[in-house]
């Protein structure tokens, strides 16, 4: 699918796609940039960077984890989403910042607020209209200061090339009625460690739902 719009931003994203579908060469070595593990890892540094900037060197693995169960879950979205729920603290601005701009690069998500103990009953749904959307547009680089939003783009359309890649190599399993952990854990083979650890730790201590 190509951008209609006559924009810069469309321009150099359409020239993204037209690349996917091509192999690199790096010091002779030849491999596929839509490769599961490759996007894996560039969706965690990116929500690294998001998060830290230039100090995205010097991160714990508490964070580069956490950035992983992330770029773990985006993915999924694009071919089937694992129903899972994430919170940050708000005085976890790291966090906050990663959960923000993974929500932006879902296929599909939703963010929601809870302002006490997570609630049993009472959800309200909210929503702009046409003009405040629009608005907002405008204040997206606020949003996100490390990144324009050409950037944001051309990561979730590597993210999307990728699960095409991804749907095509492995459509029999993923028709195959897998439940939500087990999404993760086929994305997760195909990518290799750390990933299958990264699955494990959604599936177990954090309780994917089925």
């Amino acid at each position: 699918m190509h951008l209609t719009s006559n924009t810069p931003i469309a321009d150099a994203a359409n020239s993204i796609r037209d690349l996917d579908n091509e192999s690199i060469t790096v010091l002779g070595e030849c491999f596929d940039p839509n490769e599961t593990g490759y996007v894996l890892r560039a969706v965690t540094d990116y929500l690294i960077e998001i998060a830290y900037g230039l100090h995205r060197l010097t991160v714990t693995r508490d964070a580069i984890g956490t950035a992983r169960c992330l770029a773990l879950c985006v993915y999924a979205t694009h071919i089937r989403p694992a129903s899972i729920a994430f919170s940050a603290a708000n005085g976890d601005l790291p966090a906050l910042r990663m959960m923000q701009a993974a929500l932006l690069l879902c296929a599909d998500a939703r963010m929601t607020l809870i302002t006490g103990p997570f609630p049993s009953v009472g959800h309200a749904f909210i929503r702009t209209g046409t003009v405040d959307t629009a608005i907002g547009d405008l204040l997206e680089r606020g949003l996100l200061p490390t990144r324009a939003r050409g950037d944001l783009y051309a990561m979730k359309q590597r993210i999307s090339a990728s699960a095409a890649r991804f749907h095509r190599n492995h459509g029999s399993g993923i028709k195959g009625g897998n439940r939500n952990e087990n999404m993760l854990a086929l994305i997760a083979n195909d990518a290799g460690e750390p990933w299958r650890e990264t699955a494990a730790a959604l599936a177990g201590e954090w309780k994917a739902a089925a």
